[in-house]
């Protein structure tokens, strides 16, 4: 059969059908539910766009994945600098749990460091886990806060369950290694241009609109704003 078959001289079918089967698993894991719920799953699930690649310059042959290369040069430039810029570790100032089985995590920064509102930062634990990398919404802001960078985490998953079972366990932790890779965000904040902003949240989200309010209420030296929270 045509679909069992590999050629080594003319498209390959079988490497075609390997590379869409990688391809469905990373378009599957991206489902809202299975990113939010089990984001473990999405992440390592991820690793599997190499063996797509692969796969798919065996199905195209080499003479017409050329037309891909570009694309993937940029893509492995912005892994190379986003590995060398997350082997920095960060400086970990205080951590406390609040309410509803979150913690709240404040890092040392330098004041050149500075991010727009609902930017977010991805964390490593080492002694959680080497490869995981988890986005996290900063919650302060660059202008009122210029020497700390602050997140909140809600326990939801096995990753965050551990972070809040070391954080409020009775005996203390005397040190907790950790890494960031960012703050990556918007580029401008053009909800300062509005009169009027209407933002609608809930649950652990709340935390993510505190830097928008921070932001409006340090414009309001020059405008008056109206913000409606629903």
């Amino acid at each position: 059969m045509q679909m069992l078959k590999w050629s080594t001289i003319r498209v390959s079918n079988v490497a075609g059908e390997l590379s869409l089967l990688f391809g469905l698993f990373l378009w599957v894991t991206t489902y809202p539910r299975i990113r939010q719920k089990m984001f473990e799953l999405f992440f390592y699930t991820h690793h599997l766009y190499i063996l797509f690649m692969i796969f798919y310059i065996f199905h195209l042959g080499f003479s017409y994945s050329y037309t891909i290369l570009p694309g993937f040069y940029l893509f492995m430039v912005d892994r190379f600098l986003r590995i060398l810029q997350s082997r920095q570790s960060v400086y970990l100032v205080s951590a406390r749990v609040i309410s509803c089985e979150t913690v709240e995590l404040n890092f040392s920064k330098s004041r050149a460091l500075s991010y727009t509102p609902t930017s977010i930062i991805f964390i490593n634990v080492p002694s959680i886990s080497r490869l995981q990398w988890h986005p996290f919404t900063i919650i302060s802001s660059s202008n009122l806060e210029p020497d700390e960078l602050s997140i909140i985490i809600k326990n939801e998953g096995s990753w965050s369950e551990k972070l809040y079972q070391m954080l409020s366990s009775p005996s203390p932790v005397d040190r907790l290694g950790m890494s960031i890779d960012g703050p990556y965000g918007p580029v401008s904040t053009d909800f300062l241009r509005y009169v009027q902003n209407v933002n609608t949240y809930g649950n652990v989200n709340t935390y993510g609109y505190v830097s928008p309010m921070i932001s409006v209420c340090v414009s309001q030296k020059k405008i008056l704003r109206k913000i409606l929270y629903k």
